[in-house]
């Protein structure tokens, strides 16, 4: 749900506002967006600063040579400060154990096994954001012909794919001094080693048996023939049984070359199409998702925590913290979780689980909510307004950058001898 969807459907909602609050609550809205912004300028100003040096599509020079130790400490706090955005954007993390399984080798959707050594990279992170399995509309025709044919059979229907809605993963492989950070979007659960540089396909178990029979009857073919004419015996079978596994064994690779280039065609549409978003241009995609969830979160909290007011209204006289709080109901954490994550699913049919935790840390930052015995209470929305801060965001308020010089105004030319070893470090990893 969009932020401009949010704020429409919470207006627009029965027994939540009252006339007055309809005509103010766009202005709350904008004025809680400014002062999220705020905050969040400076940790992407941060996190530009801590990315400068492992960039790797860094088209400035810095004024002095960046030592390893300077760029392993960027690394560091970088993935520090960028896992705390993550969480803020929703995204999660996933374990270690999961990452490792999901790269072991296993068998692909093309009929080819994959795998990726994950002792080939120095660092290698995976976060997730929501996971579900498309609902695919099929004929009524081919559902009767699908169910029929599994019946007959007694084979199990395969299991729906698992989507993972948006995937970042950050990568630095062995010995490389940059950092990749991507976002791809809809990965399959089961095919996070299309998102890496580096991988392998082999063959499955079965063609691995196949072609070994095939050559092994072959040359034995062949060995017998071998005998039999030199002991001058005229066995012609063992020709015929050369030539038919040999085609049968060229018959059984040619299919797996073809599983294999099925499988790299959706590894290119997987990279090409799927991609969003790459290394410096990612981190702002973060941060301003992390903004957008942290104001639907304070929205969704604040406005639910509005509605449980009692019938007294405040007069202009009385519209101070203290005075508003008192004619202001509350509820628990729990509770208002609970009544968020019914409301999110009457409006948009998804599951969530509602975490009010940084939205109401927001709010009693901002001074308009309380929090007292597990209950929380805000303000009304004139004292809201009257909370806010109302600073806007000021080139005098960047985070100091590093002195860098601009590409056109370098003092020195870059050589296609540099772009060729590039080129030769970047063949050391691929698909294989």
């Amino acid at each position: 749900m969009s932020r401009r969807s949010l704020v429409r459907q919470l207006i627009q909602e029965d027994n939540f506002l009252d006339d007055d609050e309809r005509k103010r609550f766009e202005e709350f809205a904008v004025s809680l967006d400014n002062a999220i912004v705020n905050q969040y300028h400076s940790t992407l100003s941060e996190l530009k600063s801590l990315f400068d040096p492992l960039n790797p599509d860094k088209d400035t020079i810095s004024s002095r040579p960046v030592t390893r130790q300077e760029r392993m400490d960027s690394e560091f706090w970088l993935l520090q400060k960028l896992s705390l955005v993550m969480e803020k954007a929703n995204f999660h993390e996933l374990p270690k154990h999961q990452v490792d399984e999901a790269l072991a080798i296993h068998a692909a959707g093309e009929g080819v096994m994959v795998s990726v050594d994950t002792k080939n990279y120095d660092v290698l992170k995976y976060w997730a954001l929501g996971k579900g399995t498309p609902v695919i509309i099929k004929p009524w025709y081919n559902r009767l012909a699908s169910s029929a044919f599994y019946r007959i059979s007694k084979r199990t229907p395969p299991n729906p794919i698992e989507y993972f809605k948006r995937v970042v993963v950050a990568v630095r492989t062995k010995n490389s001094p940059t950092l990749m950070l991507k976002m791809f979007k809809e990965v399959p659960v089961t095919a996070l080693e299309q998102l890496l540089p580096d991988g392998k396909i082999q063959m499955t178990k079965l063609d691995q048996g196949i072609l070994a029979t095939m050559i092994s009857i072959g040359s034995l073919s062949i060995f017998v023939k071998s005998v039999s004419y030199l002991a001058d015996l005229k066995v012609q079978w063992t020709l015929i049984a050369a030539s038919v596994t040999g085609l049968l064994a060229l018959n059984a690779f040619n299919s797996y070359k073809n599983r294999r280039t099925r499988y790299m065609v959706k590894l290119s549409h997987m990279l090409y199409y799927k991609n969003i978003a790459n290394n410096r241009g990612l981190l702002t995609l973060l941060v301003d998702r992390a903004e957008d969830e942290a104001l639907k979160e304070v929205l969704l909290v604040y406005a639910f925590l509005l509605t449980q007011r009692n019938s007294s209204t405040l007069t202009s006289e009385t519209l101070s913290t203290s005075n508003a709080l008192s004619v202001i109901g509350g509820l628990s954490s729990s509770d208002l979780e609970h009544k968020i994550e019914s409301w999110v699913k009457s409006k948009t049919a998804g599951n969530i689980r509602f975490d009010s935790k940084s939205a109401t840390n927001l709010l009693q930052d901002f001074g308009i909510m309380v929090d007292s015995d597990d209950s929380l209470a805000v303000v009304p929305l004139d004292a809201a307004l009257l909370s806010l801060p109302r600073k806007h965001v000021s080139i005098l308020e960047r985070a100091k950058e590093s002195d860098l010089e601009e590409d056109y105004d370098k003092v020195y030319f870059e050589e296609e001898t540099s772009y060729k070893l590039k080129d030769r470090k970047q063949k050391k990893h691929g698909w294989k």
